[in-house]
């Protein structure tokens, strides 16, 4: 017999309120729950400081990691409004942290160009933190309120500004005499929130230093003149403070201090007929990697959008009407929007009224009229300025064909590597032990390994259904100082682009890979950490979109095996090593199996760690083969160019600041290179193990 039905009636649909609304569909607020979320609470609030900067009513900002894992964002502007709101008869403090879409946005007037535009933000950072408290200093003296699980358990209580003590209450008689009484204008004004993440509504709730440092940095040249600091008093006591002056030129300047510029940087500034402000900069290099960073009223959006696209159309039609004005294309030249962007660092800034996002988290920019804006103040800037500096632009459009010749190099390159016959031609004899034919692309994994011996053991431990073989040989070419056609006659690096068969540089083709992963196994020793760091490298300069699709791992082996009378169990660090043997009470007779690398494991010891099928949907997966993830761009370009470049006094420099135990910081004293400080840390996440 069939089961009921249940009935769908008027009863069935909820209505949540706030809070509720935000902690029960977090993902819709703040776009999850991990790290990424967490961090968005903290930016929230400090988007709100920096909207006051915009609006020239605060210079200071600065967020302080307390040791208990709460923060503190405080900034001098003329604070949130305190007093009872004419329609809803509760004290504006209180809506501005509770009612949602309640705030000061949405009106022209108090802040013209502002990030927070929904009136959400901030009361999601109240809902989903376990309490949050925040003190106004408005008319000479304090305004609190406590808030916890998203509601306040207190009113605003109104505090001496010396003493903070209680000496009144917003919205009660005689909260006017008692401001008359103790107010102290020298006090100045501003907003401070501090509140605490709520384990409950994410997984992670710890704030990484230099990550919040990273958004403090890109604010200060975002608003020239405005000081920003970051404090973080847990462990190590880490402390940055920022103020740029150049703006988005030194932003340039910045992100490319480790390439070789080949002009200085050009300025575009615009304003559209509603009030649109356009500031782009942009500068080329003699890297071929692209880096647009954008933004909407000091919000990034690393997804882009309608702003980037304009930009992008705009930058293709200058270059090309410039050198067809010149003359400087012959016969089968051809130079489009890829051509245009690679080797180039620009800034897209734009401020706005009323910006449209394509969700809550702000990462793209819908508005529609934003691409058309752009294209014709970047279009009209660039061609002018080409004109009055021809040198600059023939340099540009030389540039740009170069860009092209060697995308169309690619191109052939990719045409080789595609077929899998390239695969049985003398440069690859035997090296590959492919998946068995028919199996689910997705499903299967691309282990390059260290060395024929470990190949050897890898190809007898491994499923052919899920798992293919590549072992190489030694080290490959360092592709940071190589150009694309040098990596290309690099006998290893050819095996790599054939087996996965999606191309190489900008024709890279996520959807034409043979495999649905790439994993890298190597020796756990100085050797091994090495070749991993060069495989890092030519994956992210010549294969980036694979990275930035999740589809890099790297593959664990254990360093140990320990036996007892009982049990033979894997350790894969020293600490684990020592917790096996505390869990075992250190008895005597354990015999500890060090590996020195994976040639000393036999094949079935490598089919119980790395070969292991999991369970679920994916068997090709387990939690030995772990994710590569890369949390911001410049830090992994940064990274690769310091480490990997040919830059030696450099590296040298930054290894003893890094082992002298203090901050990093530049010639300026500013924190500039916080994405480095923990050195190649900072380009690959592998959940703590790397």
């Amino acid at each position: 017999m069939a089961p009921r039905r249940q009935q769908y009636t008027e009863a069935a649909i909820q209505v949540l309120e706030y809070p509720e609304n935000i902690q029960r569909r977090p993902g819709m607020y703040v776009g999850g729950r991990g790290a990424s979320a967490l961090h968005h609470l903290a930016i929230e609030v400090i988007d709100n400081a920096v909207d006051e900067a915009l609006a020239g009513r605060c210079d200071y900002i600065e967020v302080t990691i307390r040791a208990d894992g709460s923060i503190v964002v405080s900034d001098n502007g003329d604070g949130i409004p305190v007093g009872m709101h004419p329609e809803k008869n509760k004290p504006t403090l209180e809506l501005a942290f509770t009612e949602l879409h309640a705030g000061a946005k949405f009106e022209e007037g108090t802040y013209s160009t502002s990030g927070g535009l929904h009136g959400v933000g901030v009361k999601a950072t109240n809902a989903l933190s376990s309490w949050l408290e925040v003190t106004v200093k408005r008319d000479g003296v304090l305004y609190r309120q406590r808030h916890e699980r998203g509601l306040p358990v207190t009113p605003v209580l109104i505090l001496d500004p010396h003493t903070q003590e209680v000496i009144g209450q917003v919205g009660v008689r005689g909260e006017a005499r008692a401001v008359q009484e103790h107010r102290d204008k020298s006090i100045g004004t501003g907003t401070t929130v501090a509140f605490m993440p709520n384990p409950e509504f994410l997984d992670v709730v710890e704030f990484d230093f230099a990550t919040l440092a990273r958004r403090l940095q890109t604010v200060a040249f975002l608003v020239p003149g405005l000081r920003v600091r970051i404090v973080d008093e847990r462990g190590k006591g880490q402390e940055r403070e920022y103020c740029y002056k150049g703006g988005l030129v030194e932003y340039v300047e910045y992100l490319n201090r480790d390439r070789r510029g080949l002009h200085p940087p050009i300025e575009i500034r615009g304003e559209a007929e509603d009030g649109t402000q356009v500031e782009v900069v942009l500068q080329y290099h003699t890297d071929e990697d692209e880096e647009i960073v954008s933004f909407v009223n000091t919000i990034p959006t690393p997804d882009g959008g309608k702003h980037v696209a304009g930009f992008r159309s705009a930058l293709t039609k200058a270059v090309n009407a410039f050198a067809a004005e010149k003359k400087l294309l012959q016969k089968g030249d051809e130079i489009t929007g890829k051509d245009t962007t690679a080797g180039l660092t620009a800034i897209v800034n734009i401020r706005m009224r009323d910006p449209q996002f394509t969700s809550q988290t702000k990462t793209q920019l819908g508005s529609d009229q934003v691409q058309g804006q752009v294209h014709s103040i970047v279009y009209e800037a660039l061609l002018t300025r080409f004109r009055k500096n021809i040198p600059l632009g023939k340099k540009i459009v030389e540039r740009c064909l170069a860009a092209s010749r060697a995308r169309h190099a690619a191109a052939k390159a990719r045409s080789l590597v595609m077929r899998r016959s390239v695969l049985e031609v003398d440069e690859l004899p035997g090296k590959l032990a492919d998946v068995a034919k028919g199996s689910p692309t997705e499903q299967t994994t691309l282990f390059i390994v260290e060395g024929d011996s470990a190949g050897g053991s890898c190809k007898q431990a491994r499923d052919r259904r899920y798992h293919a073989i590549l072992p190489l040989r030694g080290k490959i070419l360092n592709v940071e100082r190589a150009r694309l056609t040098k990596a290309l006659s690099n006998k290893e690096i050819k095996s790599i682009v054939a087996a996965i068969g999606a191309g190489v540089g900008a024709d890279f083709d996520v959807e034409q890979m043979r495999y649905g992963r790439v994993a890298i196994l190597v020796d756990a020793d100085v050797d091994g950490d090495h070749i991993k760091t060069l495989l890092y490298t030519l994956f992210w300069r010549l294969m980036r979109p694979m990275v930035e699709a999740g589809r890099l791992y790297v593959a664990r082996a254990p360093l140990y095996l320990l036996r007892n009378a009982r049990e033979s169990r894997y350790a894969y660090s020293d600490a684990e090593r020592d917790r096996i043997l505390e869990e075992w009470g250190r008895p005597k007779g354990v015999i500890i199996q060090r590996y020195k690398g994976l040639g000393e494991m036999n094949p079935e010891q490598l089919r119980q760690t790395i070969f292991k099928l999991g369970d679920g949907d994916n068997p090709a997966l387990n939690e030995h083969i772990v994710q590569v993830t890369v949390d911001e761009v410049h830090a992994a370009n940064a990274t690769v160019a310091l480490w990997m470049g040919g830059s030696p006094g450099r590296r040298r420099q930054r290894l003893m600041r890094h082992w002298d135990g203090t901050g990093l910081v530049d010639e300026n004293g500013n924190g500039s290179y916080d994405e480095e400080d923990e050195l190649l840390d900072e380009l690959v996440d592998e959940e703590g193990e790397e």
